[in-house]
């Protein structure tokens, strides 16, 4: 995926998202400096289902969450880790 349509896809889901992680609802920032994309609150483009389980870069399986959570998920499933962040267990 070209970088022009990873940021559209970002912008679209940061709107639809209310500017909030997928996995633990807090609120993210948004830029494309590259010092401000490393802080743990930046917001990320994260596949739902993971490329290594068969994932593709669809639009249907992506949404925005911040560098920490995205960072964090590893192997789990997204809906098991973000019931895991908001914890509903």
């Amino acid at each position: 995926m070209n970088t022009e349509t990873r940021r559209i896809y970002t912008l679209i889901l940061f709107h639809r998202q209310g500017g909030q992680c997928c996995y633990c609802r807090r609120f993210m920032t948004i830029s494309y400096e590259p010092r401000e994309r490393r802080r743990p609150q930046a917001a990320t483009l994260e596949h739902l289902r993971r490329r290594a389980d068969g994932g593709k870069d669809h639009r249907d399986n992506f949404a925005v969450a911040c560098k920490k959570c995205n960072d964090s998920r590893g192997r789990h499933d997204w809906l098991f880790y973000a019931s895991l962040k908001r914890d509903e267990f």
